[in-house]
């Protein structure tokens, strides 16, 4: 009893620490609008090539489920992320290691407390379905059906997801901006693989549970419609000529109701599995000292400890401080370039000359991937003061937005060119000009982009999620979101301005910081 009293405070302390934060009730928004969108019918469930079901409670019910599992499934994993990173960075962590709290139980209240927050979102949309179905003044409205699949196939969804954060942030290298990139890959070839290899439609690897509401509706459009051959799909495309169906939803068995609680017992022994590699906040690895050869000086006996103050350093205004914009300059690519190691530098010089000796098309690509290499590197643009907590420090620098802010942009985009230097000369030995405005275009976006990230969120993590998406959406030819002239519609022209713009954004909004202080 009294375990489960410990493990109920510590998991209801951390989801009120984190439901107080202001991120959280923009979250809650954003899910609210999603959730509205969905029930709408702005996003489809349908069978190929128009098969379209009733919209009933069961059909809206589903509908806002396969919402919920895809956005929360793959963007749940960074909005929970971070728990056990702040405790380590704030000092929580070496009180909490003084205390009784066993490594199993502290993963379990962090998983808890990442599957409250997650599953309010799913609660949250469950009153936005039953609104908007009653709203659509369905005739036949069902509660339960409409409330089943979020029950038992979000919940379950959102748990796995919460456990695999705790688990992340346990192993120390995945538990930073390398983990943020393997979750969104895993998560992506996981979902792949369920929806399109038909011996994955096991319901324990169906976690998101696409396989079992696609399969029950394409029996449902077949029996309506024996000509109907086509596979599931969710797409926000319009439907024209759409052929109606009636559904009513997923037949609830023992048999799936056991496996969406296998999956749900899942999440809890992965959250277990974090303790097994959890440190416990041991000094020796979070702050490790190397051992200095000569013993410290003894202390003067009735010597006392002088208390510090919280001391602020004002900004130096003086006008006879001229810092070099030359040695700042070199400190920040030095300080983006460290502590990689010599495998990161054999990788980047490999793709250099990749993209050198290979044909323009091939090199695109090649491009493409050079500029992801670096993620790590750029996503610390404008949010190190904040992680290291060195703002006293860099900020009280003269004019640190006139000499920082632009030395930061300028290493970052030494480092971007480089990486591309290999299709840069490809480009220009095959006399493709307009090839290198468009890779002049990306070049100029990207650390811009980064750096407002970094600027206006004080962290890593948004950038790294964005540029890992756009990048993977780029991949897949979508001219909107081409920047660097992967395909012949590629709107290069307007990323020049616009990186220009968000370097300006950075600006106002370290300016705003300053002005704070």
């Amino acid at each position: 009893m009294k375990t489960a009293r410990i493990l109920y405070q510590m998991a209801r302390a951390d989801f009120l620490e984190r439901a107080r934060r202001y991120s959280f009730l923009v979250m809650l928004g954003l899910v609210l609008w999603l959730g509205s969108i969905s029930a709408s019918g702005v996003f489809h469930m349908r069978i190929s090539p128009n098969y379209y079901g009733v919209p009933n409670s069961a059909w809206i019910g589903t509908t806002v489920t396969i919402t919920v599992t895809f956005f929360l499934g793959w963007f749940g994993f960074y909005l929970v992320k971070g728990s056990v990173s702040r405790d380590y960075e704030t000092g929580v962590g070496q009180i909490i290691a003084t205390t009784p709290l066993t490594r199993p139980l502290y993963t379990l209240g962090k998983w808890l407390s990442n599957f409250a927050v997650l599953g309010v979102m799913v609660l949250t949309l469950l009153v936005v379905g039953i609104i908007m179905n009653l709203l659509a003044g369905t005739a036949d409205f069902d509660l339960w059906a409409l409330a089943a699949p979020l029950l038992f196939i979000a919940l379950p969804c959102v748990a796995l997801v919460a456990a695999v954060a705790v688990l992340f942030e346990s192993i120390p290298w995945l538990r930073g901006g390398l983990g943020n990139i393997v979750y969104f890959f895993a998560f992506l070839g996981l979902m792949i693989f369920t929806i399109e290899n038909a011996s994955a439609a096991q319901p324990l690897l169906d976690f998101m549970g696409i396989r079992m509401i696609g399969d029950s509706i394409g029996a449902a459009a077949r029996a309506a419609y024996p000509e109907c051959s086509g596979g599931f799909s969710f797409t926000a495309s319009v439907i024209r000529n759409p052929q109606v169906f009636l559904w009513n939803g997923i037949d609830w068995t023992a048999g799936v109701l056991l496996s969406r609680f296998l999956i749900l017992l899942g999440a809890a022994g992965i959250a277990l599995l974090g303790a097994v590699f959890f440190d416990r906040f041991n000094p020796s690895r979070v702050f490790p000292v190397k051992k200095s050869k000569a013993s410290a000086p003894p202390v003067a006996a009735g010597s006392e400890t002088i208390p510090t103050s919280n001391v602020h350093l004002a900004p130096l205004t003086g006008t006879h401080l001229r810092p070099r914009f030359l040695a700042i300059f070199v400190a920040e690519l030095k300080l983006l370039l460290k502590r990689q190691r010599w495998w990161w530098y054999v990788i980047a010089i490999g793709l250099i000359f990749a993209q050198l000796l290979n044909e323009p098309a091939v090199t695109r690509i090649l491009l493409a991937v050079a500029w992801i290499w670096p993620i790590l590197i750029l996503s610390g643009l404008g949010c190190r003061e904040s992680r290291f907590n060195t703002g006293q420090i860099v900020f009280s620098a003269p004019r640190p937005l006139a000499n920082q802010l632009p030395a930061t942009w300028l290493a970052a985009f030494t480092v971007t060119t480089l990486m591309g230097s290999g299709a840069f000369l490809r480009f220009l030995f095959a006399g493709e000009y307009t090839s290198l405005l468009m890779w002049m275009a990306g070049a100029l976006f990207i650390p811009s982009l980064a750096l407002a990230c970094g600027v206006l969120t004080g962290s890593s993590k948004p950038f790294e999620v964005m540029y890992v998406l756009w990048m993977y959406l780029l991949l897949q030819n979508i001219p909107a979101l081409d920047f660097m002239g992967m395909t012949n519609a590629s709107p290069w022209y307007v990323y020049t301005p616009l990186a220009w713009f968000l370097v300006a954004l950075a600006a106002f909004g370290r300016h705003l910081r300053l002005k704070s202080r």
